[in-house]
Parts: C-alpha cells; structure tokens; sequence
C-alpha cells in the first residue's frame, strides 16, 4: 500500500539518550552546552528548579571526549531577500555537509524541550512539523538525511524563538563531528573539533556560504531581509 502522507520519513524520531550513547561528539556537547546555560539558574527558586529537572537531561556527559570541542566560526548566506533565503541557504547546507561527507544529521534541541511545542512562524509550519514528526513525542530527537534538509530546515525559519539558539544539527553518519546551531539572525554557528578547521573552511568555500565569527551576524541579519 502506497503512503498516503509524503512527509512521513523524512524525520525518524530517536531517544534522546541514544544519540548521546551513538554519539561522544554529541555527548560532550550538548552537555557543555547545557552546563553553560544551567550556571544561571537559581535553585533556590522553585520555579527555576522545577525548569531545571524538567528540561535539563544531560548536564554531564557519558564520557569524556578525547579532543576538546573548541573550534567554532560562523557561516551565512548572503541573501538578497526573504525568497532567496528560504530556497538557498538550504540548499547551500546540503552542500556544505556534501563537501565533509556527512550524510545524516540529528535535530535537536540543547534541552529536552519537545519540538512539537517550538514557537513556528505560523499553524502551517506548526502542523507540517507534526506530520513529519508523527506527531507529539517527548524525550526525544530526530534523524533527517541531509538529502531532505531543504524540506525540513525552512520550516524553523522566521521563528519567534530569540536570544538562545533556534535549533542544532549535529552530525549523525559522517567522518566530521560537527554542530550546527542557527541563531535568530538565521546564521549558523558552528562548533568542532580543532583538527577539523581546514575541512570546515574549505567545505564553507565550496557551498559558496560566507565564513567567519560573531561578527557575521552584525552583517547577515535574517529578519532585515525584505
């Protein structure tokens, strides 16, 4: 029998856990990375405990990485406009994980705050989201092909989500362990291993995307464009 919805396998909903167990690159990472923002919360206040045993699911890693994550630099599109935007700057992405050999990618969050309830720019993202997803699940995350990033990614576009990272993709089957996280300026930061330095530069030259740091997002500003 043919499958009625065309989103359905798109996004393959994986246990959180697991992909810290299938992944000490992610691992390390996102636990860096929730220890980071965790250090302002105040425990003494109920509220905020209450967010931090409700969201917080790996403050420390499984194991200890052997190479520290310290590489980072950001990488954006040079749009023209909103349309230009939303048609290339995937495609530019499919590209540049094409140049490292990176096949599949994790979609995630940095805590465990299910996606299905993340702040669309509207009910049709919201609900096509759904579908792929097969709908509401907690605790988890998703593997997508880079093959379909041009179908999933735009939908995280236009966010009402400010001042801490949109959403992360992080490297799933590739030889590069690598994080990417869009920031609302709809730029991507990038986070890897030293050793990779070379093969992330070349790979941002050959998908035509500008490179360099925080500086970018002071140029390339998503919700600027027309």
């Amino acid at each position: 029998m043919l499958n009625k919805n065309p989103y359905s396998i798109l996004l393959t909903p994986i246990n959180r856990t697991e992909i810290f167990q299938a992944s000490q690159f992610v691992d390390n990472f996102i636990a860096e990375v929730q220890a980071s923002y965790a250090q302002y919360i105040d425990v003494k206040v109920p509220s905020e405990k209450r967010m931090l045993e409700k969201y917080y699911d790996h403050l420390e890693p499984l194991a200890a990485i052997e190479q520290s994550i310290t590489g980072h630099c950001v990488l954006a599109y040079p749009a023209n406009d909103k349309k230009d935007y939303i048609a290339h700057l995937p495609i530019a992405m499919q590209r540049f994980y094409a140049a490292l050999g990176i096949t599949s990618l994790y979609l995630m969050d940095f805590n465990n705050t299910p996606l299905y309830q993340f702040p669309f720019e509207n009910f049709k993202k919201h609900n096509k989201f759904k579908h792929l997803a097969k709908g509401k699940a907690n605790g988890v995350g998703y593997q997508i092909a880079v093959q379909h990033l041009h179908q999933v990614l735009p939908l995280f576009f236009f966010s009402r989500k400010y001042d801490v990272p949109v959403i992360f993709l992080l490297t799933a089957i590739g030889t590069v362990p690598l994080s990417i996280r869009m920031c609302d300026d709809g730029n991507l930061h990038l986070n890897f291993q030293e050793m990779y330095r070379r093969q992330v530069e070349d790979a941002a030259s050959a998908a035509e995307l500008c490179i360099g740091d925080l500086e970018i997002c002071t140029v390339h500003r998503l919700h600027e464009l027309r």
